[in-house]
């Protein structure tokens, strides 16, 4: 057993990453050490100079610690502190550091580091190899070499876990949360302390100790942001339950490998300082929800996502390549790339840029594009305004190379580099991050040298991931974001839209008064009206106007009435999706709605056109002859084709849920395999389909949620989806639980059902996407109202796009046009943030 010389919380001031208040400001640190070496010698001569001298190691720690040593991260501090300190003699074998700062969290007392590191892996080797002396025979050298080879060893070995793990530490923070089995704990909040201890690997921990960067499944801001959140938001019933959360949240939101999490109750026990529940684990505890045994019938194979098919292609690529043999061993990068144009179609320029950048860029393609932005130019303010986005890239080209491509894509596209700097543009590419890399030369700063300042760049890159950290300013994109639209005097002059029309519909897209009909501002802050979907149904057996308007004529003249009566897109479908229809097939479907179309063209009518079909042929037709939106029942499960169509053709895309089809949903409502909940189940089968667009290369910014209102749902399934439409796209919802009564909750009885968030393992987050409501006339209304005719369900109607208004959705789809332009208008004044503002 190894010996230990020992110094604690030795307090120094430093400068070192950020204090609790984001400031980098000079603070506090405590540092502990324990240096395992072996005193024997120094026990029988009472020397000194034969042990490890503590006030030595102290000052020497101290001398790092407050020198201009320029870190940020606590791991390459205190590994600089374990140097120091195994610097003082070669009689110092290994040491333990603790690294702790007080001023780290506002709600903790300390974030700190535990790292234990030989003398072989802190300075390369033991030091000097042991030389026989004179007067010293083989046996008396052989035995003092064997002495010195069990006390290093001696000192691996009395470290335990931490010879082979780093630990991040968050001590005693304190949350305000519900928590309890008891009536009068489910009415007031109450303390918890947490304590994190995030275990990484070793290896890892060196690495990221010499790079001075910290990954973010290491980052504690991080963890402690997403766990500060879940805690004072939830209401579970026993502390097991609020440990196992916090676990699932670290493990699977922040990516951290393994996690060991405490949580104290002081108010629990009146004679006890507190009750505690302690837990670790890891990812693989937590195994991933299977979908549920549900399915659009019939559902034919999927098509090769395009995405996959340029990876493949990345790869041979890569194979053959001196680039790629370094992308091959490596891995492809992960680069992100901000785009903004503010001349010509803009809207084109976009969705041209981004097909360039996954086709046209060597050994790369897309992995994931954000929603699309508006923006006030910034620094030259006399110019139009921008349309901004961002894209993840998987790419071989190392980050030059990269610059390089990007240059020529925004040169072949019409960029003019003899404009004034920040002037306007076609198109301008920038790289904001290149994996965790920070570089800088004549050409390139990564991180992008004015990211930090740039809303327009921050918000989509946000979309795409928050947690990404920016090494030089110890913040991460969302904390960078959160500052210029929280605590900044700046206007917010950034406005999340969605395109109602494709983007080649455009034919003067630079004049603002063409693209204000189709670039709405559907977003909970900054949506003022309710945008309406006009129906128009060109089939004889719709549930409600089936055979009105089975004639061109009659439709282009309803269209006429539904325009004029204030829709702001008109949907046009030849296909009955009511209960118990029967598929009539592409070529009649196409017959029913194309001539419709082409009429309402014909006449210069401009406004969108949205097209209510599930077959990719009929879609494309529609498309063809005018149509902008393409509004699928079935999310794009139906027909393989329709996601790779509607990526090709850059247009909107409504995705719905539903199961089976028309002939067999009423017959698939039972959401037992999510606890009975219709709204989980919906999020977590929709997040499947968006998940799939996406892959298949469908922008985010193309895409509107539809929950199905009717679809696969019954009567009360429907009324309990529109009161609770905001958890359609939350970023986590709780469980649904039955009413308590007093009786059950003193008695800690489970009737109440789940309690807190739910793991829900989406396929994708469906945050921030827009929602549109198709309510009008349906069966449960008349339910409700006991109207057997759906023409009579009007002011029914009414109150379901009312509820639709205030759970927060932008775009209603109704019969009954004139009527529910006053109910929503109304319903604006009320409930929309964007009015109010």
């Amino acid at each position: 057993m190894s010996d230990k010389i020992i110094f604690r919380d030795l307090q120094v001031r430093t400068v070192l990453g950020n204090d609790s208040w984001e400031r980098k400001k000079e603070q506090p640190l405590l540092i502990t050490a324990e240096i395992h070496t072996s005193i024997a010698s120094a026990g029988k001569t009472d020397k000194v100079t034969e042990s490890v001298h503590y006030g030595i190691a102290c000052k020497r720690a101290t001398s790092f610690a407050e020198s201009d040593h320029k870190l940020h991260s606590l791991e390459a501090f205190a590994e600089g502190i374990a140097k120091a300190c195994l610097g003082v003699t070669s009689r110092a074998l290994a040491v333990h550091v603790i690294a702790r700062k007080p001023r780290a969290l506002l709600h903790a007392e300390y974030a700190g580091v535990e790292i234990f590191r030989t003398r072989k892996e802190a300075l390369g080797s033991w030091g000097d190899d042991l030389v026989q002396e004179g007067d010293e025979t083989e046996h008396e050298f052989a035995r003092r070499k064997a002495i010195a080879d069990d006390e290093r060893a001696a000192a691996e070995a009395e470290a335990g876990k931490l010879a082979h793990e780093d630990r991040i530490v968050v001590k005693a923070l304190s949350l305000s949360t519900i928590i309890g089995v008891n009536l009068w704990e489910r009415h007031y909040k109450q303390l918890v302390h947490i304590d994190l201890v995030l275990h990484t690997d070793k290896s890892t921990g060196l690495s990221a100790s010499a790079s001075d960067k910290v990954p973010r499944y290491r980052n504690f801001r991080t963890v402690v942001d997403a766990v500060t959140e879940l805690v004072e938001k939830s209401s579970y019933r026993t502390v097991e339950a609020l440990a196992t959360a916090i676990a699932r949240t670290a493990t699977k939101q922040c990516k951290v490998p393994k996690i060991t999490v405490r949580v104290e109750k002081p108010s629990a026990l009146v004679f006890a300082s507190c009750s505690a529940v302690e837990i670790t684990r890891v990812l693989g505890d937590y195994a991933a929800m299977s979908s549920a045994a549900v399915s659009v019938a019939p559902t034919p194979p999927r098509a090769a996502s395009p995405m996959a098919a340029a990876a493949a292609a990345a790869a041979a690529a890569a194979a053959a390549s001196d680039v790629g043999d370094k992308a091959a061993n490596l891995g492809m990068h992960s680069a992100y790339i901000a785009l903004g144009t503010n001349l010509g179609n803009r809207l084109e320029n976009m969705h041209q840029a981004l097909h360039r950048l996954n086709t046209d860029l060597p050994t790369s393609y897309v992995v994931e594009s954000s929603f699309l932005y508006q923006t006030a130019p910034m620094y030259v303010a006399d110019q139009p305004a921008f349309l901004n986005a961002a894209c993840l890239v998987k790419t071989a080209l190392e980050p030059l190379a990269l610059l390089d491509e990007l240059k020529r894509i925004e040169a072949e596209m019409g960029r003019d580099f003899g404009m004034y700097r920040n002037g306007p543009r076609i198109m301008d590419l920038d790289i904001l991050f290149y994996d965790e890399i920070s570089m800088q030369t004549d050409r390139l700063t990564i991180p992008h040298a004015l990211l930090h300042e740039r809303r327009f760049q921050l918000g989509p890159l946000c979309d795409i991931d928050s947690d990404l950290m920016h090494h030089r300013l110890g913040k991460t994109t969302g904390a960078l974001f959160r500052h210029l639209t929280t605590h900044s005097d700046a206007p917010d002059d950034i406005v999340r839209v969605t395109p109602l029309r494709a983007a080649n519909a455009l034919v003067d897209a630079g004049s603002s008064a063409s693209e204000s009909s189709i670039l709405k501002a559907l977003s909970p802050s900054s949506q003022k009206e309710t945008v309406f979907m006009g129906i128009l149904n060109c089939t004889p057996d719709s549930f409600s106007d089936g055979g009105d308007f089975a004639t061109p004529d009659l439709a282009v003249e309803h269209a006429a009435v539904l325009i004029k009566s204030g829709a702001d897109i008109i949907d046009i479908g030849g296909q009955s999706t009511r209960p118990g229809a029967t598929q009539v097939g592409v070529d009649e479907e196409i017959r029913r709605v194309v001539p419709v179309i082409r009429r309402i063209r014909e006449l210069g009518i401009a406004v969108p056109i949205s097209v209510d079909t599930f077959y990719a042929r009929v879609a494309a037709a529609a498309l063809d002859a005018g149509a902008d939106i393409v509004n699928d029942v079935t999310g794009g499960g139906f027909d393989p084709e329709m996601l790779p169509l509607v990526a090709r053709r850059q247009c909107p895309y409504v995705m719905m849920h539903m199961r089976g089809d028309p002939s067999t949903m009423t017959k698939m409502n039972d959401y037992s395999d999510y606890g009975g909940d219709v709204v989980r189940g919906t999020r977590f089968e929709l997040a499947q389909r968006v998940r799939a667009a996406l892959d298949q290369g469908v922008p985010r910014w193309n895409i509107v949620l539809d929950p199905g209102i009717g679809f696969a749902k019954e009567g009360a399934q429907n009324f309990e989806f529109l009161r609770r439409l905001p958890e359609l796209t939350a970023r986590n919802i709780r469980a649904s639980t039955k009413k308590s009564t007093s009786a059950s909750l003193a008695a800690g009885s489970s009737e109440e059902g789940e309690e807190g968030f739910i793991d829900e393992d989406l396929a994708t987050d469906l945050e921030n996407y827009p929602v549109l409501v198709g309510s009008s006339r349906k069966r449960f209304i008349g339910q409700a109202t006991g109207k057997t005719e759906a023409k009579d369900r009007v002011w029914g109607t009414a109150a379901t796009v009312t509820a639709a208004i205030q759970g927060g959705a932008s775009i209603v789809r109704i019969h009954d046009v004139a009527e529910m332009v006053d109910v929503a208008r109304v319903s604006d004044h009320i409930y929309r943030k964007g009015r109010q503002a």
